[in-house]
């Protein structure tokens, strides 16, 4: 039984993780339905925590202002005197619930320590001890930090903005912005003063010319996301990417990564992202953004993490920075970056061929973004012998498989996508909770449906069976599913979701295919 009870619409799910970790760490008790075990009674559990608990937080969003579910959480908690609602989005709240301030997180960035926590720390207390809430002093401390974060906001501008432009000036060779500056964006993160909105409103004035010029001036360098387009032509003819190349590469790549960490839900990572910027600080700030990375796969700023710690520790020749970019292949396989950047990587450290690899497969998928795949699959028919490691070869032999999928060659798909998978399987052995482990299952389904298209059907029902049993994965389609079940007796499950990676792939149009007769 927990003291605190989180009522929230679904929807919201990811914002309330920041929330509840926060209370937990100013010593709360905290319950939310993530708490639930599996084959609970999900309504028997919320009806019983949402009864004994004895403060009832109600999260009101653009979701939750349209659920029943919430709105019927939050009257019963009014009606009990246990209300305390909290304002994630600027929404007009339900009927019947105006009258109760809401504390205002519209603009609250995750931390523990934030001032938005302070005032709910103090509702929360005096809800949890029975005595009636100092409304007075509460409406004092809200209006000292509206002024606050109003004082606050200019001086996060000029702080942020020299983090930013850090890597626009000296980010090959740093030149830290001035102590004072840097030391007061420190300080900022940690009090909880940055918000998100803030952040990305920097990068935009930055990127705008507020500051005289713009940052593609000062280095020449493409703007944000810009080194996920670069043409191939920035490797070298020797099939090494150049010193140039390279930096061009991990300054666009940091300040890619910067822009979308800055926004990042967890107090903790954004305030690790500040800390890169300093030689004091950036070992150990790298440490922790690995640790976090590695620690939350399901985190959808996970390759921005890898990427921030490839650019950063690439520069800085911390080795940390080789596998970060070894990790991001898995994650963004299609992104000439990361391979430019490991090419560089590798010879550095004497090991040509798999530069020469790398720097290949950067060409070969900038190629296939740009639609010439018969140029795509040549690079990387000629890297893939090249790269010994299985967590490299997976990617790219599965970018051949979708290569031949297209074309519809699923008989060369099928023998592709089991290079991918087979790989895949060798890297879960050893380290099961990294990226590439991670995209087994994308692997698995992309193989089974190619054996199915290239007429071998008992086969691909065969294979599915063997991945179900070792790594819980779910039939590419309902139709298969139920063809193996039915036709070939497969012992196959049927309450395995589809991979939200294969979901969000767009799936290429199917030629007209007749199966080859099963056996």
């Amino acid at each position: 039984m927990a003291d605190i009870f989180i009522s929230y619409a679904s929807e919201d799910r990811n914002r309330v993780r920041p929330l509840a970790e926060a209370l937990q760490e100013r010593g709360f008790n905290v319950w939310w339905d993530r708490s639930l075990a599996a084959g609970q009674d999900y309504t028997a559990i919320i009806e019983k925590e949402l009864k004994d608990a004895k403060a009832v937080i109600v999260l009101w969003t653009q979701s939750s202002a349209n659920s029943t579910f919430v709105r019927d959480e939050a009257g019963r908690a009014r009606d009990e005197g246990r209300l305390v609602p909290i304002m994630l989005d600027s929404v007009q709240i339900p009927l019947g619930f105006g009258a109760f301030q809401a504390e205002d997180f519209t603009r609250w960035n995750g931390g523990a320590n934030a001032p938005q926590m302070q005032l709910l720390v103090e509702v929360l207390s005096a809800k949890l001890s029975g005595r009636e809430v100092n409304s007075n002093e509460i409406q004092r401390r809200r209006s000292r930090l509206g002024m606050r974060v109003r004082i606050v906001s200019v001086l996060t501008v000029i702080a942020l903005i020299a983090g930013i432009a850090w890597v626009v000036n000296d980010f090959v060779r740093p030149n830290p912005p001035p102590p004072d500056l840097r030391a007061e964006l420190l300080r900022l993160l940690a009090d909880g003063q940055l918000t998100p909105e803030q952040a990305i409103q920097l990068a935009q004035i930055l990127e705008s010319g507020a500051l005289g010029e713009t940052s593609e001036a000062r280095l020449g360098a493409p703007s944000p996301g810009a080194a996920s387009e670069t043409a191939p032509s920035a490797a070298p003819t020797d099939g090494v990417v150049s010193q140039a190349s390279f930096e061009e590469t991990a300054s666009a790549a940091y300040r890619e990564a910067f822009v979308a960490l800055a926004a990042h839900p967890d107090a903790e990572v954004r305030l690790a992202v500040a800390q890169m910027s300093q030689d004091s600080t950036r070992d150990a700030a790298m440490q922790t953004l690995w640790a976090y990375a590695n620690a939350h796969p399901e985190d959808p700023l996970r390759d921005q993490i890898y990427l921030l710690c490839g650019s950063v520790g690439e520069v800085n020749n911390n080795p940390l920075g080789q596998r970060a970019l070894e990790q991001a292949t898995s994650l963004r396989s299609r992104d000439p970056a990361v391979w430019r950047m490991l090419s560089r990587s590798y010879s550095r450290v004497n090991r040509s061929g798999e530069a020469e690899a790398a720097a290949q497969v950067s060409d070969g998928v900038a190629a296939q973004n740009a639609g010439d795949t018969a140029v795509a699959e040549q690079q990387l028919q000629q890297a893939l012998p090249q790269l010994t490691s299985p967590e490299l070869r997976a990617p790219v032999a599965s970018e051949l498989g979708q290569i031949a999928e297209a074309r519809g060659d699923f008989s060369a798909a099928s023998a592709r996508f089991s290079q991918a998978y087979t790989a895949r399987e060798q890297v879960a052995q050893a380290a099961p909770d990294s990226a590439a482990a991670g995209s087994i299952e994308a692997d698995a389904q992309q193989l089974v449906r190619a054996l199915d298209r290239s007429g071998r059907t008992r086969e691909a029902c065969e294979r599915l069976r063997q991945a179900q049993e070792q790594h819980d994965v779910a039939a590419p389609d309902a139709e298969l599913l139920q063809r193996c079940q039915r036709q070939f007796r497969t012992n196959l499950r049927n309450d395995v979701q589809l991979s939200p990676q294969l979901q969000r792939r767009a799936i290429q149009v199917r030629p007209e295919v007749t199966p080859a007769p099963t056996p």
